[in-house]
């Protein structure tokens, strides 16, 4: 392996030991009443709109300072504790040190007590208000943050061959199915809705549950999982643009919205956990393909560094490098010539990213500021099981 990405995945799994599971977040300040009625106010009118424009600036600036005047408190994130698990589950089958393995089992007994309070299947969400279009009340399930935790339970499950964690994930599953909102489209394809309390067309969050579905049917042989995942994916398929790429938003939605790198990314790596646990069936092979090279020609400066959008460098967001890694990371275990890219894209993230603590800055900005506040489910987590698909390298 590269020695220079095994040291840094040491220093970051020191760094979250030492720092434990807690954490400030990229929406808390947001997710306040105050700056949710100042986001509000701004879109009553142009004048409202600069009126407001100092503490929106504030609020995507100087967060730190807000979070102290503000006394925002730190979280855990089931999201973070799910994907960090995930990356000891992956250093557990390279090592086959069995503290890692403890270590995950032990935060999968935390998800299974840390569940969306209100509901009889496991799912998740985030302990804060959010706002997107409209006010989401905190802990509110979403199919973002229950597919990253029932992936887990299924990797407990690929290792230990236990069925309880499978069957976490068969309610999970369930969950996708019966309590998240969605309708056939005329074709008889379905989107999921990004959470229980809304009926957004969202590509990312209904495939990231679609590949669960999939990869959950696989080992529990439930027929209607293996359905409700196919007619998620054939409606995201449907609606892939000619040139490869997907809008973040989907039909019906109006809202077309940007073409991103990690959303993208998750698309990707969706479509090829999918092709993966369904083998010959798989019929997304041109959708793929098409994405995949769209993403390599459209995402990376100079074939390296990972962009926000196909058309903006900056701000460079950690989780766009951290998705790059995984999404190709998944890929090259069938395509291994894309390894020698996801190598440069790892090292140029711990160059320019990477803090002397052992931790990950969240953003550059072109002006030359950076973010440097440890976010655990936004930074930590996924550069953590990004830098275990390298680890085996060489």
């Amino acid at each position: 392996m590269n020695p220079q990405i095994a040291k840094a995945y040491n220093q970051l799994e020191e760094w979250i030991e030492k720092n434990g599971p807690s954490s400030y977040d990229v929406s808390d300040i947001k997710a306040l009443r105050f700056f949710i009625f100042i986001k509000n106010l701004s879109r009553k009118s142009k004048l409202a709109k600069i009126l407001t424009a100092p503490l929106v600036f504030l609020s995507d600036n100087y967060s730190n300072i807000l979070r102290k005047f503000f006394v925002v408190r730190k979280n855990i994130f089931p999201q973070g504790q799910a994907i960090i698990a995930r990356a000891y589950f992956g250093k557990y089958k390279i090592t086959k040190d069995k503290s890692y393995l403890e270590k995950a089992i032990a935060i999968l007994e935390w998800l299974k007590e840390n569940t969306s309070v209100g509901y009889n299947k496991y799912c998740w969400g985030q302990p804060y208000d959010w706002y997107s279009r409209k006010l989401f009340p905190a802990n509110v399930p979403r199919a973002t943050v229950t597919s990253q935790v029932a992936n887990a339970f299924l990797d407990a499950y690929e290792i230990l061959h236990d069925k309880k964690y499978l069957d976490v994930a068969e309610s999970s599953c369930n969950f996708f199915i019966e309590d998240l909102n969605w309708e056939k489209d005329i074709d008889g394809f379905i989107c999921f809705s990004y959470t229980t309390v809304d009926n957004y067309h969202i590509h990312n969050a209904s495939m990231l549950a679609a590949a669960v579905l999939i990869r959950t049917w696989k080992y529990s042989s439930v027929e209607r999982f293996k359905e409700y995942g196919l007619s998620a994916m054939n409606f995201t398929i449907k609606h892939q643009n000619e040139n490869g790429s997907w809008y973040y938003w989907a039909p019906p939605d109006k809202i077309i919205g940007k073409i991103d790198n990690y959303h993208t990314g998750f698309v990707l790596e969706s479509l090829e956990e999918i092709k993966k646990y369904l083998g010959t069936e798989f019929n997304g092979e041109k959708a793929l393909k098409i994405g995949l090279r769209y993403y390599l020609d459209n995402f990376f400066e100079n074939g390296i560094l990972p962009k926000i959008t196909f058309k903006s460098v900056y701000p460079i967001d950690i989780q766009s490098c951290a998705q790059a890694i995984i999404t190709l990371g998944e890929i090259k275990q069938r395509l291994p010539e894309l390894s020698e890219k996801v190598e440069k894209i790892a090292i140029w993230t711990i160059n320019n990213m990477m803090d002397k603590k052992g931790y990950f800055y969240y953003r550059k900005y072109k002006n030359g500021r950076i973010d440097k506040t440890p976010y655990i489910r936004w930074s930590e987590s996924w550069m953590l099981r990004a830098l275990t698909f390298l680890l085996q390298e060489k």
